[in-house]
């Protein structure tokens, strides 16, 4: 079972793990379970695909950036630039180059200009193409399939989600309510 910790609380990926003895058969029920969930947690508006600059060393080898790495400047962008918007994201490694790049999908986007989104990524670290979506199953099971793949021997790759408030509230089935503060009292 996968956890996803937002707001200080706790989100259960799923009920149960379907097992199966088969490894591709695990690898393709893992993808489907996680691509409901991905789906499951918010109207996806949004899907990009964001990159950076290679650093060229003084020995004139281009370097690229780790999943750590990544997953930091990809955060930070989204709380500096986009603080209001719920994603979801995976960092995968480049495929033909050291390095990373990472797909993500964002909800909660209205009022977000994808060209202002794409020129302050490009400004500050390279390549973007950020674009709406348009069957949100498709891009649900699009980024699973970087979640669950194999990658030089390990399953999985790195993945985070941050959702807005009434996002985890609708999920844990959670009503917004006032309280008094002092004793946790619904206010009358």
């Amino acid at each position: 079972m996968g956890y996803v910790v937002t707001n200080r609380r706790t989100l259960s990926m799923c009920e149960e793990r379907i097992l199966v003895r088969d490894k591709r058969l695990q690898r393709a029920f893992d993808h489907e379970q996680m691509a409901g969930w991905v789906s499951s947690l918010a109207p996806w508006q949004v899907v990009c695909h964001l990159t950076w600059r290679d650093r060229v060393g003084y020995d004139g080898i281009a370097r690229g950036i780790s999943s750590t790495s990544a997953a930091k400047c990809f955060e930070g962008f989204m709380r500096r630039e986009l603080p209001h918007v719920s994603y979801f994201y995976a960092v995968e490694p480049n495929p033909s180059r050291y390095g990373t790049h990472v797909h993500a999908l964002w909800a909660d986007a209205r009022g977000v200009y994808r060209k202002e989104a794409w020129a302050s990524w490009f400004k500050r670290f390279g390549r973007a193409k950020i674009e709406p979506v348009r069957n949100c199953d498709d891009v649900s099971q699009y980024l699973s399939k970087y979640v669950t793949k194999r990658v030089d021997g390990v399953d999985g790759v790195w993945w985070n989600v941050k959702l807005q408030w009434h996002r985890v509230q609708a999920l844990n089935d959670a009503s917004f309510r006032l309280t008094d503060g002092i004793f946790g009292q619904p206010m009358l």
